[in-house]
């Protein structure tokens, strides 16, 4: 048995193991309760957390309302506020438009009363366009009075053009046919001042650029004539 060896080996007695098993099991309890313990700090800090972000919501959500509030009265303030203004400049407009009227009319009844020295006998004294923004049919007046002394009759007839293009071209019309108009329209028959107006039809496409007033009396020991001519977008 030259090439055999002995091998010695220690046998654990029972105590041993049990000793191990002890130590095993105390190991084991302590990491749970470590474990317990560290997880139940961890859930406090956790719940603080929350609590925090609970308060800090609370408050952001506060703000926010106020701030929404606020912007909702401002809102509503600068719409009253606008509206105001937009009324007050309404309003303004307005009366400066009866302003202009009544100073337009002011004019008119002071020319006749007391006209200018060198106007005498038949005037074109006013003439008007007003324009229709939805359809091609504006309105015109024309005033003629007399000016200095009223002592006569004027009795006559008026012709008036429309110069302008269409299409390019230079165009004439008269506004007997830009209208359902007679004869007698154009007639006039006064001692202080006629109004004569009515409703064109412009042709489609067409650039009205200047009108052409002449205004002739009939019938009297010496006839008189008023011519004017007038811009259409003046």
């Amino acid at each position: 048995m030259s090439g055999s060896r002995l091998i010695v080996t220690q046998q654990k007695t029972l105590a041993w193991y049990i000793g191990w098993g002890i130590v095993v099991l105390v190991a084991l309890a302590v990491s749970y309760v470590a474990g317990r313990y560290f997880s139940a700090a961890e859930r406090q800090e956790a719940i603080k957390r929350a609590d925090f972000l609970q308060e800090e919501l609370k408050k952001f959500q506060s703000a926010y309302q106020q701030v929404n509030e606020d912007l909702v009265m401002q809102t509503q303030s600068a719409k009253v506020d606008n509206q105001s203004s937009q009324q007050l400049v309404e309003t303004v407009k307005r009366l400066q438009s009866v302003q202009n009227k009544l100073e337009s009319e002011l004019r008119f009844y002071r020319n006749i009363m007391a006209p200018e020295l060198d106007k005498q006998g038949l005037t074109i004294a006013e003439f008007d366009i007003i324009e229709d923004s939805e359809k091609n049919s504006p309105r015109f007046k024309l005033v003629l009075t007399q000016a200095g002394k009223q002592e006569q009759f004027l009795k006559g007839n008026v012709d008036l053009k429309l110069k302008g293009k269409l299409a390019g071209v230079d165009k004439v019309y008269s506004f007997k046919e830009l209208g359902t108009f007679q004869a007698k329209h154009f007639q006039f028959q006064f001692r202080y001042f006629q109004n004569i107006e009515g409703e064109l039809s412009l042709p489609e496409g067409f650039i009205a650029e200047e009108v052409v007033i002449k205004a002739r009396t009939h019938g009297l020991r010496k006839n008189q004539t008023a011519e004017k001519q007038v811009n259409w977008n003046s």
